[in-house]
């Protein structure tokens, strides 16, 4: 197939034979198993399921072309997808996307951007920084601390760190 008629049609030539093989798009998969199971079922939940997809259709991402996928399912497929596996991969899409909210207190190394005097060069200097909230939150590098450590360290915040140390609390 020639580039000028794959951007016309946006279908690639596996795309065009697995439509004339009967498969079922994804979106069409899923029409299917809502009514089969009388729970609503979209097509990106089963898109862990399919076996099979193609490229179909062009559009700009950022500086280069890319290929939307879509996925197919034959009947056979359809047959071992049960309710159980969707609600199972539902379940652990929602565990994911929730964020640990428990409080935590710690220290973090904290960099501010210095520049010297004699040369106007600019470089970054690390320094102890404090976080206390929810862990989903805390800064990049947190490493947490007991009470009594954190007191200790509450009142060394903001010393400087030389390149390489670990400090101790």
């Amino acid at each position: 197939m020639k580039m000028s008629q794959y951007l016309r049609e946006g279908k690639s030539e596996n795309y065009q034979d697995a439509e004339a093989k009967g498969l079922l798009k994804a979106g069409a998969a899923a029409q299917l198993l809502s009514k089969k199971f009388n729970e609503k079922i979209t097509a990106k939940e089963l898109e862990p399921f399919s076996t099979e997809w193609h490229h179909a259709g062009i559009f700009k991402s950022g500086h280069s072309l890319k290929g939307k996928r879509v996925h197919f399912f034959s009947a056979a497929d359809l047959e071992k997808i049960t309710l159980e596996k969707i609600l199972g991969n539902r379940a652990k899409a929602a565990a994911k996307a929730a964020p640990d909210t428990s409080k935590v207190q710690g220290w973090f190394p904290q960099y501010f951007r210095m520049t010297d005097p004699v040369s106007r060069r600019t470089f970054n200097k690390p320094f102890i920084g404090i976080y206390q909230g929810p862990a989903h939150k805390a800064p990049k590098g947190f490493k947490p601390l007991s009470e009594d450590a954190f007191a200790r360290v509450e009142k060394q915040r903001g010393r400087e760190l030389k390149p390489g140390q670990e400090p101790s609390f």
